[in-house]
């Protein structure tokens, strides 16, 4: 490069986009021999005039066009480099645990034991209580509908479904 574009800043912008001018198809038709997508190949162009940019001051003499095309095969590579990574994260990852199956299926029987063990207990409770317990913990009816529907006072249907769960926690406690 000549000692005029090195000392003029101007120069030396006009040039790489004359450079980028010139050469913009010539990298994409480049690229594109090279990789099939459209969008990986201008990510790549882009690369390519990126890494330019970055070393612009180098450019400018006779061998501006090999630079160019160096510099567009080391993008491609990168590039494969990068599929061929992300290829083997996906396809070949190794489990870090071992397969949980067995602890998945033995957990899901324990916890339809304690329902079942929690349903027998409910059906321990006094009639009433088991009513109101049901309505309100299982159905999702609020007390005061209880209260309502069952023509009982709010505390009544309180103190059932208090006594009710403090008699499952204790039943459950003990066995």
């Amino acid at each position: 490069m000549s000692i005029f574009f090195r000392n003029n800043k101007n120069n030396v912008e006009d040039m790489y986009k004359s450079i980028y001018n010139t050469y913009r198809e010539r990298v994409f038709y480049y690229i594109n021999g090279k990789v099939k997508d459209r969008n990986d190949i201008r990510d790549i162009a882009q690369n390519v005039f990126f890494h330019l940019w970055e070393y612009r001051e180098s450019l400018g003499g006779a061998n501006t066009e090999n630079i160019i095309f160096k510099t567009c095969n080391q993008e491609i590579s990168k590039f494969f480099k990068t599929q061929r990574k992300h290829i083997f994260e996906k396809n070949y990852n190794i489990p870090e645990t071992p397969d949980d199956a067995v602890d998945q299926l033995d957990s899901k029987l324990i916890k339809e034991q304690q329902l079942q063990a929690m349903q027998d207990s409910i059906e321990l409770l006094p009639t009433s209580s088991k009513k109101m317990f049901t309505m309100n913990k299982l159905e999702g009816v609020t007390q005061e509908k209880i209260a309502v529907q069952l023509n009982l006072s709010k505390k009544i249907v309180q103190k059932q479904i208090s006594d009710a769960l403090v008699f499952l926690q204790n039943f459950h406690k003990n066995s």
